[in-house]
């Protein structure tokens, strides 16, 4: 009797797994047809003439922007030195 219940158990048990198996592989097939050809793109991606042949040219350091640097590093020296001289 033991032996018959414990199969009848397995049985059932089976069966219930096999139901979610089939629930989940419809849920698998709507999110596969969701997200089919997302990511394909229909054409070939193309950058402009020149991006990808050769780096952009170096950005010289023009005349305006040295002066205010020195200027900086000028008023920077003034400030340091009160501040050194008043203590």
């Amino acid at each position: 009797m033991k032996n018959y219940l414990l199969f009848a158990l397995f049985a059932l048990v089976s069966l219930r797994v096999g139901a979610q198996d089939a629930a989940l592989s419809d849920e698998m097939l709507l999110i596969e047809e969701t997200f089919s050809g997302m990511f394909d793109f229909e054409g070939p991606l193309y950058l402009n003439q020149g991006v990808s042949d050769n780096p952009p040219p170096p950005v010289p350091v023009d005349g305006g922007l040295v002066a205010l640097l020195a200027a900086g590093g000028g008023l920077a020296y003034r400030r340091y030195r009160r501040l050194r001289h008043s203590s």
